[in-house]
C-alpha cells in the first residue's frame, strides 16, 4: 500500500521555542524543550500553497474508511444563540479520532513501521484498531482495568492486541518502551508533563475546521466549542482554522474540561503542575495535567476554557438521547459548556456557535 508524503512538508516546529526539526517521529516532542524539562509538541511546517484552497496534510491516505465530511446540524436549544452541532459520530468508527488515525497510520506506513501502539480509554483505541487493520499494520492498545468490557472487546474484534494496567501511569510506561523501536510507532502521549499525540495524526483534525467553514457557506462562527483532555483536537482545529483563514482572525475556541486545568493555567497556575480532579462520566476528558498545545489553542484564538460538572452533563446526555442525538457524555459536555458560557456572558446573545460532538454513545451499549 503506497503512501505519498506531501512534497510541501518541510520540517517540524516546536510550539514553545520555535526550533525547527527534520521530518521525523518525535513522540517526546521537541528534543530541546524536553532536555530543559519543559516538554512541548511539534507541528508540521509546509511550503506555502500556491493557488490551492483548503488545508495541507502530510500524507495521502490510500486506505481511507470515509472519515470526514460529517454533518453540521442545527441544535435544538432554548438559548439566544445560533447553535450548530458538528456530528463527529458519523465517522466510520463513531468518533473524531478517525481523522487522527488516518494520518497517524499513514505516517507509520510511510516510515516503514510494522505496528502502531497507543494508550486509550476507548475511542482512539477502537479507531486505531480499525485503521491499522485496513492498512495491514499491527496494533497494540494499552488500557486501564476499568475500561468498559464492550469497548475492549471491540478493539480485540478489530484485531488489536489489548494490554491492561491498573493505572494510567503504568500503561504510559509500557508505551514509552516502544520509543526508538524500528517496528512499533507510539502515537499517543506517554509522559508528564504531556506533549500530546503524534503531530502527523493531529494534522487530520485540520479537516474538521475546514469543513465547518465550508458548511457555514460564508458565515463565520464566533465560537467553536471543543471537549478537551490534552488538546489534540483543539490544537489541530486551530491549525486548520489558521491555515484556511489566512489573515483573517480565526474563530475563538472554547475548550471544555471536567475540572480546572487549562482554565487554571490561564488564571496563572503553573502549566507543569498537577490539577486534581475526577469525573465519573467523561473519562475521555480526564487527566490531571495540561499540554502546552491546549493552552496555545486558547491563547492564539483569543478563546477560553469552560468547566462543566458530571451531574449537568449526565442530565444533558439524557435530554439529547430523547431528541434523537445519542451522544456520549464527553460530547454532550460541549452543549453544557455553551449554556454555561452564555449564562456567564462569555458567549454573547446572537453568537454563531459550533459545538463539536466528538462521538456517539453507542459503543458503550
Amino acid at each position: 500500500m503506497t503512501v505519498a508524503q506531501n512534497p510541501a512538508l518541510r520540517s517540524l516546529v516546536c510550539l514553545r521555542c520555535g526550533a525547527r526539526h527534520r521530518v521525523a517521529d518525535l513522540p517526546r516532542g521537541c528534543p530541546a524543550c524536553l532536555a530543559g524539562g519543559t516538554p512541548a509538541n511539534v507541528a508540521c511546517v509546509y511550503e506555502p500553497a500556491k493557488g490551492a484552497s483548503g488545508v495541507q496534510l502530510p500524507y495521502t491516505v490510500p486506505f481511507t474508511l470515509g472519515e470526514g465530511r460529517t454533518p453540521l446540524l442545527r441544535a435544538d436549544n432554548d438559548l439566544d444563540v445560533d447553535l450548530r452541532l458538528k456530528w463527529e459520530g458519523a465517522n466510520p468508527t463513531g468518533s473524531h479520532k478517525d481523522r487522527f488515525s488516518a494520518l497517524a497510520v499513514a505516517r507509520a506506513l510511510h516510515a516503514g513501521y510494522r505496528a502502531v501502539a497507543a494508550a486509550s480509554s476507548g475511542n482512539a483505541g477502537v479507531s486505531l484498531a480499525a485503521y491499522c487493520g485496513r492498512a495491514g499494520l499491527g496494533c497494540e492498545i494499552a488500557v486501564t482495568d476499568d475500561i468498559p468490557e464492550r469497548v475492549a472487546t471491540l478493539m480485540r474484534d478489530l484485531g488489536a492486541h489489548v494490554v491492561s494496567f491498573p493505572r494510567a501511569a503504568a500503561r504510559w510506561r509500557h508505551l514509552a518502551a516502544h520509543v526508538g523501536s524500528p517496528t512499533v510507532l507510539p502515537v499517543t502521549n506517554f509522559q508528564l508533563p504531556p506533549v500530546g499525540s503524534s503531530a502527523f495524526g493531529i494534522e487530520g483534525y485540520k479537516t474538521l475546521a475546514a469543513e465547518i467553514l465550508t458548511d457555514l457557506a460564508g458565515a463565520w462562527p464566533d465560537w467553536v466549542v471543543v471537549p478537551t483532555s490534552r488538546g489534540d483536537l483543539a490544537w489541530g482545529m486551530y491549525l486548520g482554522f489558521r491555515e484556511v483563514c489566512g489573515e483573517r482572525p480565526v474563530p475563538r475556541l472554547c475548550l471544555v474540561e471536567p475540572y480546572p486545568r487549562v482554565s487554571a493555567v490561564l488564571d496563572g497556575a503553573d502549566p507543569h503542575g498537577d490539577f486534581p480532579g475526577a469525573t465519573a462520566v467523561m473519562p475521555s476528558l480526564g487527566g490531571n495535567s495540561v499540554a502546552l498545545q491546549a493552552v496555545e489553542a486558547v491563547r492564539r484564538s483569543g478563546g477560553r476554557a469552560q468547566v462543566v460538572d458530571d451531574d449537568t452533563v449526565t442530565a444533558e446526555t439524557h435530554r439529547l438521547w430523547r431528541t434523537g442525538l445519542p451522544l456520549e457524555p464527553s460530547s454532550a459536555a460541549a452543549l453544557v459548556a455553551v449554556a454555561d458560557a452564555r449564562v456567564s456572558g462569555a458567549i454573547e446573545p446572537g453568537s454563531l456557535v459550533v459545538a463539536v460532538a466528538t462521538a456517539h454513545g453507542l459503543k458503550g451499549m
